[in-house]
Formats: C-alpha cells, sequence, structure tokens
C-alpha cells in the first residue's frame, strides 16, 4: 500500500465491469429483521451542486474524510479506472472500496488482467469522494458481506450498491458542547463489539440495545439537514482498514 497524496485520475482503463442492481437498504432494526430493499438506479444524485455549495458541507466533508476509502493506483499513485456498463451505457469511472480487502482482492484480480506496473491500494478521503460519487465520476464499492447483513439478498453483486452503515442509539454519546453523537459503523462486527462494550460498561440487557441500518447517502442528508441541537454522527471505518494502514506506517 501507498499513502495517497492527490485524487488525480490516471487516464487508463483496465477492464469492463457490468455494474449491478442496485437494492438500497431502508432505515430498519436489524436485532429483529433485515430493513426491506427497493430497486433504485446505482450512483443516484439529487441535485448535488445544492449540498456541495451549501454553507455545511465543509464540516460534513471532515467528518467523512476521516474515513480512509482505498482505490488500485498506478505507479504514480493515480487511481485507475475501470470501464463500467450500465444497460446499454459504459462509462470509465475509479473504483473505491470501503473495506480494505475487497480492495486487496480487486488489485490481485486486476493484476492477472492487465500489464500495469507498480500497482498498489492506496487509501483516499471518503469526502473527496463521496462527492466525485454523487457527480457520477467515481463509485464507491461496499462490501458484499455488509450488504448482506443491511438486507440485501445473498447473491447481489456489491458493485452499483449503496454503502450501508449500522447504529445503535443507546451508545450515542456526548461531545465537549453537549451535543449527542451517534457512531456509524461501515462493519456490523464493529458495532456489535461497541454494543457488547457498552453492556459490559454500563449494564442493561443486550437484548435491549437495538442495531439499526441506514446508508451514506441518507447519513449525509440527515448532516446536511439537522439542526444544531440533534443528534451529530461520526462514522467509524473498519478496524481491519485501520488495523492496514497502522501496519504500514508502521513499518
Amino acid at each position: 500500500m501507498r499513502a495517497a497524496t492527490s485524487i488525480g485520475i490516471a487516464s487508463c482503463t483496465v477492464y469492463v465491469l457490468p455494474i449491478a442492481q442496485c437494492f438500497f437498504p431502508a432505515i430498519g432494526h436489524l436485532t429483529r429483521s433485515p430493513p426491506s430493499y427497493a430497486t433504485t438506479p446505482p450512483m443516484q444524485s439529487s441535485k448535488p451542486n445544492e449540498l456541495f455549495e451549501s454553507p455545511g458541507w465543509e464540516a460534513i466533508k471532515r467528518e467523512l474524510d476521516q474515513v480512509p476509502v482505498f482505490s488500485i493506483a498506478n505507479a504514480e499513485g493515480q487511481p485507475i479506472k475501470y470501464r463500467i456498463e450500465k444497460s446499454d451505457a459504459s462509462f470509465d469511472v475509479p473504483l473505491f472500496y470501503t473495506h480494505v480487502s475487497d480492495a486487496l482482492t480487486e488489485l490481485e484480480k486486476t493484476k492477472e488482467n492487465t500489464s500495469l506496473s507498480g500497482m498498489d491500494i492506496s487509501p483516499y478521503p471518503l469526502g473527496g469522494i463521496f462527492e466525485m460519487w454523487a457527480r457520477d465520476t467515481a463509485v464507491i464499492v461496499p462490501n458484499k458481506k455488509s450488504i448482506i447483513h443491511a438486507g440485501a439478498p445473498p447473491n447481489a453483486v456489491a458493485m452499483g450498491q449503496q454503502v450501508p452503515l449500522f447504529a445503535c442509539m443507546e451508545i450515542a454519546q456526548e461531545n465537549e458542547s453537549g451535543q449527542p453523537v451517534l457512531p456509524l459503523f461501515l462493519e456490523l462486527d464493529d458495532a456489535n463489539d461497541a454494543v457488547t462494550q457498552a453492556v459490559s460498561l454500563d449494564g442493561g440487557k443486550r437484548e435491549d440495545f437495538e442495531l439499526v441500518c441506514l446508508n451514506l447517502s441518507e447519513a449525509v442528508s440527515l448532516l446536511a439537514n439537522a439542526k444544531e441541537e440533534h443528534t451529530a454522527f461520526h462514522i467509524i471505518p473498519p478496524a481491519s482498514s485501520l488495523k492496514h494502514i497502522r501496519d504500514y506506517l508502521s513499518g
């Protein structure tokens, strides 16, 4: 893995990938039943300029930028593009993975399908990548296990899906200004671990701590429209991704 210094995009196209039918998770209680899914076009954005030109976007972007996503990069550290086929159209975009394990798997596949040398995975801040995704100039690929945990069918393909986030309202904590902050986990196992820790520290019954699911677009929309006194969010990257970065930095 190499450290990313910019988000310049490599002009080469590696190979063709079909984009999947998208299953959109509604908010629901995972401890009771998976949330229902409804089909929606992938990479669908609703007037993205209104969000990205709003006064609150920079604060949201700073929060998202604390979360790394991973892309296959060339020797110069630029994400390489893949040709995506959707219906009768095709377009060339970089792919950014929410989980480092998926990026590593894709790296090996890409090496088998191209003669490009010096490829590796690189982390990039989610804020800028989310903006690219909303403008249809990038694809954010969630982890397949996570979308299944969120209610997608077992045969669902991860590419083209919304990014699921897992939360437990009972473990929100106040920040320095007294505003409640709710952690949103990209990995269900990490959310369960946080709930288990909260129960062990604060007491109570595990069954009273319900996990719910929403997606990344919903979370950003809620942040953009939230009043100051309302609950804020803090997105928690997968523990495995953070460990990979720590191991890389420590040599």
